[in-house]
């Protein structure tokens, strides 16, 4: 691994070695970024994310963290400030899912959901947020980016807990926008759709041609068309944005 150089902007992203992590991690590479990534337990995707940045010259760090735990959510912070001195950028892009009938659902369902989805985004910015003031203050930047779901606006049969969350960290969006935006921190959320991933792919072929038909674009989108909208929303080019949530859904119609 290169050794950091301090002068460049610094980027933290939680769930980076995977799906749309793994593509909003590159892209912040190849921006020539300084990246603090955050995986949970699969070691062999962090390892293949530390080879393709070893390729491409990055500057980085992976920490093994479960963002459940508040202590943990506190760790990856200075964890990044330690090796990075600075932070520009959170992006809470881990999550978890669990489908299954609205009747069925324990009370415990919901909680581990909601501990993952939803506590974890708040107290990782809460334990960014002034760095990411100071980030702000000097010019670099200051922002957040939540990743939300379609689920979370149209809600999902089946996934309960799942868009509940989703849903949740809109409204989180919106008030730590409000909260932030007088400190110069901005923070905006996004949805993505149909999004070509692991979790994606084992859906049922009856499933898929259900949602491609409720879409104005008939195609999954890929991961790295949601990575460029998270590379827009940390860069200098979206300084007056602050509390959207962009939809990258191809124009889902249902």
């Amino acid at each position: 691994m290169r050794l950091p150089e301090h002068a460049k902007s610094t980027v933290l992203i939680t769930g980076a070695t995977r799906g749309i992590g793994r593509a909003i991690t590159l892209r912040y590479a190849q921006e020539g970024w300084n990246l603090a990534l955050v995986y949970r337990s699969n070691q062999a995707m962090a390892d293949s994310m530390a080879t393709e940045l070893d390729k491409l010259g990055a500057s980085y760090i992976l920490i093994k963290a479960d963002l459940t735990s508040p202590t943990a959510c506190m760790r990856v912070v200075e964890q990044a400030l330690d090796e990075f001195r600075a932070l520009d950028v959170l992006i809470n892009n881990a999550g978890g899912t669990f489908d299954g009938a609205f009747a069925s659902m324990k009370a415990t369902d919901y909680e581990s959901l909601i501990s993952c989805n939803l506590i974890a985004p708040l107290l990782l910015s809460t334990a960014a947020a002034p760095e990411l003031m100071k980030s702000a203050k000097a010019g670099r930047g200051g922002s957040v980016i939540m990743m939300s779901s379609m689920a979370g606006i149209t809600g999902k049969e089946g996934q309960v807990p799942y868009s509940t969350t989703k849903g949740g960290l809109i409204g989180q969006t919106r008030l730590l926008a409000r909260e932030l935006g007088e400190k110069g921190v901005r923070v905006n959320a996004i949805a993505p759709g149909f999004i070509r991933t692991e979790m994606v792919e084992i859906l049922e072929p009856k499933m898929y041609q259900h949602v491609l038909a409720a879409s104005a674009t008939p195609r999954m989108g890929e991961p790295s068309e949601v990575a460029d909208t998270a590379w827009f929303l940390g860069s200098p080019n979206s300084t007056y944005l602050n509390g959207t949530v962009h939809r990258i859904d191809g124009g889902f119609l249902r």
